[in-house]
């Protein structure tokens, strides 16, 4: 038996999945790329930068595959 997926496809949950997509996004370049997070260390931006980048790929990943 096929399990079925038991969020509902609204809009509004449709807008907020594609709104985090780009938060995480936006902060990974705002992380990696510019002084706003100066004071912490380049290292840990960096680490955290990637980090925020690959889990808004993956959650875009699994948003473009429930639609």
């Amino acid at each position: 038996m096929k399990e079925e997926n038991k969020s509902p496809k609204s809009p509004v949950r449709m807008i907020y999945g594609i709104f985090m997509v780009f938060f995480y996004l936006c902060i990974s370049v705002l992380l990696v790329f510019t002084p706003v997070f100066d004071n912490v260390h380049m290292i840990l931006r960096i680490i955290m930068g990637v980090l925020f980048f690959i889990y808004g790929l993956f959650r875009g990943y699994r948003m473009w595959k429930n639609i």
